[in-house]
């Protein structure tokens, strides 16, 4: 396979602009309701698509880098997820903060206490720690870095044991998924289950990253399939996603199936597929992969103005939708900044700033002596 995979890159930038219509079309514009313009039913469940991703990417990347079982892999490796995940949280949440302090919200800054700043600076209000979030959204990251830090473990039962190991620790998975939605803590579904005052978002995590670990296990299967089977497979699987959110009721099983399907998607898609590099690998679904963290992120700043906007112009469907596509442009173009003037080079400036020193050897003169 191909050092990048365009077809998993250009879903990642899918799963983000679908939370992000999902979040806009799920607002509060009449008092005691919700008025949907365009809502995406299951819409929570994209997060899911990101776990996956996740697992099986990380699978991919570092399938070797721990088979010494030192502790220099595990922490190099850490340290670049930081890299990956911390200097965007940091920089959008000072737009947070600005929001706040400029009234745009009703939030206050005094309702953070001090344990409040503390679990946001260190980004782990997904775990079950009672941490109120400044990014309410950020649930999803720090649960996925506590993935990570369950890597050899996760790693271990998927990748480096039996067939009967790994299959035992995707029924494990599936079971805490399972469970997940028997809590009854989901607010808009089953599995949307978001609360930072319990374990469940870690738990929708591991569940997420394990199965993809397991998926980049399998999944080299389907290259025994021609390319014209594969594309098919890729139809019949997004054709099941378009009629189980058509049909499913968000607290019926629904949940469950698109989880399914969504596991089944990844795979197919790893492959990177001539239709799958159409639809998902194609010039800007990957640019908007290429952005989705920041996309994700930064959304959420923008819902209340369009309500405000909905609110001052005139309460008609159609101002809420220009409204919104106002936002969602300068939702792009912050991320786009976001990804060029933070992630990257944050990204590169946390990895040589506390990263092992590689030695080099000074350059030998040609007069010096044998």
């Amino acid at each position: 396979m191909a050092a990048d995979i365009r077809a998993l890159t250009g879903v990642r930038g899918v799963a983000a602009v679908a939370i992000v219509i999902y979040h806009f079309g799920d607002v509060h514009l009449y008092d005691g309701g919700t008025l949907d313009y365009f809502g995406i039913p299951h819409g929570y469940l994209m997060v899911e698509m990101f776990f996956m991703l996740s697992g099986y990417v990380i699978g991919y990347n570092y399938r070797d880098s721990f088979n010494s079982g030192s502790l220099r892999y595990y922490a190099t490796f850490m340290l670049k997820r930081v890299a990956r995940l911390y200097p965007a949280f940091y920089a959008i949440g000072l737009l947070y903060i600005a929001k706040i302090a400029l009234g745009f919200t009703n939030d206050t800054l005094a309702q953070f206490s001090g344990w409040d700043i503390i679990g946001n600076l260190l980004m782990v209000n997904g775990w079950g720690l009672h941490v109120n979030p400044l990014i309410g959204v950020s649930w999803a990251s720090s649960a996925e870095m506590g993935s990570y830090l369950l890597l050899p473990i996760l790693m271990g039962a998927t990748l480096r044991r039996g067939p009967w190991v790994c299959g035992l620790a995707v029924v494990v998975a599936c079971l805490a998924v399972y469970a997940i939605g028997l809590s009854g803590r989901g607010a808009a579904g089953r599995l949307d289950v978001v609360n930072g005052d319990t374990l469940y978002p870690l738990l929708r995590a591991v569940a997420g990253f394990t199965i993809g670990l397991a998926l980049f296990r399998v999944a080299g299967r389907l290259d025994r399939l021609g390319p014209a089977a594969q594309d098919g497979l890729l139809v019949a699987v997004l054709a099941g996603i378009v009629a189980v959110c058509a049909m499913a009721s968000a607290m019926g099983p629904g949940d469950f199936v698109l989880y399914g399907l969504f596991a089944v998607l990844v795979a197919v898609l790893s492959r990177d597929g001539r239709l799958a590099r159409f639809l998902f690998g194609n010039a800007l679904v990957y640019h908007l992969g290429l952005i989705s963290y920041s996309i994700y992120l930064i959304h959420p700043l923008f819902v209340s103005f369009a309500v405000m906007a909905w609110r001052h112009f005139g309460q008609t469907q159609s101002v809420f939708i220009a409204a919104t596509a106002v936002c969602c442009v300068a939702i792009w173009l912050l991320s786009y900044l976001s990804y060029r003037l933070v992630e990257m080079p944050g990204r590169r400036w946390v990895i040589a700033t506390f990263g092992p020193k590689v030695a080099t050897k000074a350059p030998v003169s040609k007069n010096a002596p044998a």
